[in-house]
């Protein structure tokens, strides 16, 4: 905030005349200071000048650029919409480099200054800082599946952007909260936010935008059982990223397709795009593209009745997002693996994996996943003649799947 060098200074000054305390040290062993109560009502206070606004600004900006710094080293950042052209400030490259060089446990230390930082933007009429720094938490927030953090900082920045006639920052708030939605199965309020993000992403002429916004679009159509709908956004999309020379959207895109492929059960189709999808990821050193690719490479020799393929693809996937701490698709991975497992008389090895993705949805709030594990296990107790588990099973998964279709509204 001081924009000055020797800052240590003025923080032992504070200290020393019990302005500041200290309150304690951080996930990175760094130490956190607090301000009095006393002194931070006072400076609420006073904090409506011009000279105290640019101080706040700077303080923000200093904030966006740690995150998206910070974002930069996380092992997926697709669609992560940043804005365009420098920060007015921003932290020295050492401090930046020693502050992010553990990106995960980073975010894990500064995750409620950095929710409270889009608020105090917000509040500010900060319309600019709040989005960017809201757009640069998504691939963070995404990959610890943190939605209510996710959303709650979107409607901020969104209604500040709106406040202040940003037309990006609107439509990069719009697809991140559609996102949020579609994770949450609400599919209408999923495709109305995806379908006015990409309108204003054309009006400002940003292909990029608009592709991702169209791959979203795409998601909630196949979601919705539309694949053939789904089929031609994401060949859109393909084609816009392509235009723009986006790999990792071009790698993103050839994978969904494939995924729709093998939906519609046309193995041959599937294979074609989600081998491209690979040799793209391994090419770009998109790791968890790869887990990713390899999940549905998995299902697909699944159903080539490829067993030990279909497992080999599979664990690939786990042990790739377990090494980069990705518990959500690492569930997925799990659950596939282990009914993989049980279909091929590794019935103890099998359930413990479904059991433990089982626990990571309920952690999580994924009830689809749930479900569908619920579903999974019921089927396989059912097979080894334990009637009564069984039943619990199965009779979890129809509540959980009556709950979902009550919850979900339909997409026109």
């Amino acid at each position: 905030m001081l924009g000055r060098p020797r800052t240590e200074a003025v923080v032992d000054s504070l200290v020393d005349a019990s302005l500041l305390r200290l309150a304690g040290t951080d996930a990175l062993g760094q130490p956190r200071y607090q301000v009095h109560d006393l002194m931070r009502c006072q400076a609420r206070q006073h904090a409506g000048g011009a000279a105290q606004r640019r101080a706040i600004a700077r303080v923000l900006d200093g904030w966006a650029g740690a995150a998206g710094h910070a974002t930069a080293r996380l092992p997926t950042t697709l669609f992560s919409l940043t804005p365009e052209g420098p920060a007015s400030w921003s932290l020295p490259g050492e401090t930046l480099a020693q502050l992010t060089a553990d990106p995960l446990a980073w975010f894990e230390a500064e995750r409620e200054s950095l929710v409270e930082a889009v608020r105090l933007a917000a509040g500010s009429g900060l319309a600019g800082s709040a989005w960017k720094l809201a757009a640069a938490l998504v691939p963070y927030f995404d990959l610890h599946c943190r939605l209510e953090e996710w959303r709650l900082t979107h409607r901020l920045a969104l209604d500040s952007a709106r406040a202040a006639g940003d037309r990006r920052g609107e439509a990069a708030m719009l697809r991140g909260l559609g996102q949020v939605c579609l994770y949450q199965d609400r599919y209408a309020e999923a495709d109305d936010m995806l379908r006015r993000a990409r309108a204003l992403f054309r009006e400002l002429g940003d292909a990029r935008g608009e592709a991702i916004s169209i791959c979203g679009l795409g998601a909630v159509s196949q979601f919705s059982g539309r694949h053939l709908r789904a089929l031609g956004s994401f060949r859109h999309a393909l084609a816009m990223f392509l235009a723009v020379g986006d790999r990792g959207g071009e790698a993103y895109a050839r994978q969904a397709i494939g995924r729709i492929f093998l939906s519609l059960r046309d193995l041959r189709q599937a294979s074609r795009w989600l081998e491209e999808a690979l040799r793209l990821a391994r090419e770009l050193g998109d790791t968890h593209r790869e887990g990713c690719v390899s999940m549905h490479l998995g299902r697909l020799h699944d159903m080539k009745a490829d067993a030990g393929a279909a497992m080999r693809f599979q664990g690939r996937a786990l042990d790739i997002f377990e090494r980069l701490g990705d518990r959500h698709c690492g569930a997925y991975a799990m659950q596939s693996l282990g009914g993989l497992q049980a279909a091929n008389g590794e019935r103890s090895g099998g359930s413990d994996r479904l059991r433990a993705s089982l626990v990571i949805f309920q952690q999580l709030g994924d009830r689809s996943g749930e479900a569908a594990t619920f579903q999974t296990l019921g089927e396989l107790y059912r097979s080894a003649g334990r009637s009564a588990l069984a039943s619990h099973y199965l009779h979890r998964a129809v509540e959980l799947r009556r709950e979902l279709r009550e919850h979900r509204s339909p997409v026109p």
